[in-house]
């Protein structure tokens, strides 16, 4: 076994006591090394969250403090179970998420972490074995901006609407669960909200008056998204820009770095 010292060793307890060149050790824990394929996105930092699954469902979740990197082999080495399917899940970004259950989950009224995310499986039959895992963009930033003149306080509010609520364990598929977020105004005006990966085109927005908040509009946002080519399975997700035009009378998709946009007239 590798010794004590090497750094971020993580104990998954799952014997009573060490086990002893003289008896079989079938059944004893074999160390895995954890390291980075080398695909990291762009805009990856933090600290790392580490969830560890076998077939029969023991799962555990190992905390952030524990390691910020795992770029080089030997920062993160794990105790498994030998002779096992172990699943595999390495998390960057979380902060207001938390596991409740199988689910990596997004507290409801809040928006999705800035998850960066790697999962893979081992099967060790040996001492030792080793995992490369990526760790990719799982969420996309939506900014909401308003181009026309704006006289006083922005008259109007968003919320977005969707049905996923955060990553499934293990895997990290997205979960299927209710998602409503209100992002808050910054000076611009400027709107802005993370959106964690998505199953399908479910995504609303909803423009409010902020005075009584009576509903303005409830838009399709997925099945925009969707028409002007956004592609939700990407390895790494692109963020989207969305133009609110007030002289104009206009709503505008507009995708960052992409060449596309659409134009819907609503009355305002």
């Amino acid at each position: 076994m590798r010794p004590s010292a090497v750094s971020g060793l993580l104990i998954f307890a799952i014997a009573a006591a060490a086990c002893t060149v003289k008896e079989d050790r079938t059944f004893c824990p074999a160390w895995c090394v954890l390291y980075s394929d080398g695909h990291v996105a762009e805009g990856c930092s933090g600290d790392l969250t580490c969830n560890v699954a076998t077939d029969e469902e023991n799962s555990v979740e190992f905390g952030q403090k524990d390691y910020s990197s795992f770029t080089s082999r030997g920062d993160l080495v794990l105790e498994i179970p030998r002779n096992e399917n172990v699943y595999l899940d390495v998390f960057c970004g979380v902060d207001e998420m938390a596991r409740t259950g199988p689910v990596l989950a997004i507290p409801m009224g809040f928006c999705c972490d800035s998850i960066y995310s790697g999962h893979g499986r081992v099967f060790i039959a040996g001492e030792e074995g080793e995992a490369g895992l990526p760790l990719n963009k799982d969420f996309a930033t939506v900014t909401l901006k308003v181009k026309g003149e704006v006289e006083g306080e922005y008259p109007f509010c968003f919320r977005i609407r969707g049905k996923v609520d955060g990553f499934e364990l293990p895997g990290g598929r997205p979960h299927r669960g209710e998602f409503d977020y209100r992002p808050p105004e910054e000076a611009g005006p400027v709107f802005r909200a993370r959106i964690p990966r998505q199953l399908d085109d479910s995504l609303e927005l909803e423009i409010s008056h902020k005075d009584d908040g009576s509903v303005l509009t409830v838009q399709s946002l997925g099945a925009m998204l969707m028409k002007a080519g956004y592609d939700w399975s990407s390895q790494d997700l692109k963020d989207i820009e969305i133009g609110i035009d007030l002289s104009e009378s206009a709503f505008t998709i507009e995708i960052a770095d992409w060449e596309v946009s659409e134009t819907l007239k609503i009355i305002l």
